[in-house]
């Protein structure tokens, strides 16, 4: 997973270097975005206590899964 996030970045870092912007640019910008905000999601529900707050938790994890799993598939399917 590292050194596919590693590739990811690097292609991001390409995109903002001087490279035409292009649809698949902003569709590595948008599942890098994706990828933090799941990451955000799974560090908030691990520290959540209040039963409340854990429902909300459980919901906006499996929220940002969806979109990242949505991105990354949709990406994969323009590659292949």
């Amino acid at each position: 997973m590292t050194g596919w996030l590693a590739n990811q970045t690097r292609n991001i870092v390409k995109a903002f270097q001087g490279e035409e912007r292009n649809e698949l640019n902003d569709d590595h910008i948008a599942l890098a975005e994706a990828h933090r905000e799941w990451q955000a999601a799974r560090e908030f529900f691990e520290q959540a206590t209040d039963p409340d707050l854990v429902d909300y938790a459980i919901l906006s994890l499996k929220a940002a899964e969806k979109r990242y799993v949505y991105l990354w598939k949709k990406i994969r399917a323009r590659k292949g």
